[in-house]
């Protein structure tokens, strides 16, 4: 028996020593967030276009702000695919880092975002960031891609087969961001998995409601429950590979 508890008790001190090795700290993690909804967004949303790219911006600091090393925002005309991938491709080789998180505030279609620049398709866009980050170890820093855009759901599925450890986004044209984002980044700051942030984010009346907003705006195909692809047990003290 006391050999029994012996074994278990080194096991468990084996398990957190792991933990502790493998945690990615602080000093470990940058999170860059892009936010250009202006450029191709419609004219007559365009006040509420700005409100959520200033939005995108200050929540994520107020919230996240001291939960990574640095937040880096790439917005207006710095919102190109270009320099989006330059910036991933930048943090990831960075040697002081072990965890690159995306926040992403575009509009999206079927395949397809929509960066300050031009339409970028998924398939571009994974070349894009392969010719950026050659090698699969850097890729391998990449970890956590959330989603405003509509179409999201589709995206995330790309943005893992990229190298993104999980990455989610709405199923259709999204609406609820005003609740859905802030909830989720606090959620995830708390260090849950990101299933349980994302589930949080997920509360079906509010969504409701938004959706029925939007359609209200004359937006069709309104459906903002995200879904996320890759690894949803990852927290914010996980490792990106």
């Amino acid at each position: 028996m006391a050999n029994r508890d012996l074994e278990r008790a080194n096991e468990q001190a084996r398990e957190v020593w792991d933990e502790n090795v493998t945690m990615v700290k602080r000093k470990d993690r940058v999170l860059l967030v892009i936010a250009n909804l202006t450029t191709h967004g419609r004219t007559d949303l365009r006040w509420l276009y700005r409100l959520l790219e200033l939005a995108a911006i200050y929540v994520a600091r107020l919230i996240l702000g001291l939960a990574y090393r640095r937040v880096y925002a790439l917005t207006g005309d710095r919102a190109s695919a270009e320099t989006f991938v330059s910036a991933l491709a930048t943090l990831a080789v960075d040697p002081q880092t072990r965890a690159v998180d995306v926040l992403l505030h575009l509009h999206g279609e079927h395949q397809i975002l929509w960066f300050a620049d031009r339409a970028v398709y998924l398939d571009q866009l994974q070349a894009l960031i392969a010719g950026q980050l050659p090698e699969p170890g850097l890729r391998g820093r990449l970890r956590l891609l959330y989603s405003t855009a509509c179409y999201g759901a589709e995206h995330a599925v790309a943005f893992v087969d990229t190298g993104f450890r999980v990455a989610s986004g709405a199923i259709a044209v999204n609406a609820n961001g005003p609740w859905d984002y802030p909830v989720q980044l606090l959620f995830w700051g708390l260090g849950v998995p990101y299933r349980t942030a994302l589930s949080a984010g997920n509360n079906r009346l509010i969504a409701r409601i938004h959706d029925w907003v939007a359609r209200k705006l004359r937006f069709e195909d309104v459906n903002s429950i995200k879904t996320a692809a890759g690894d949803g047990a990852t927290r914010i003290t996980s490792p990106a590979g």
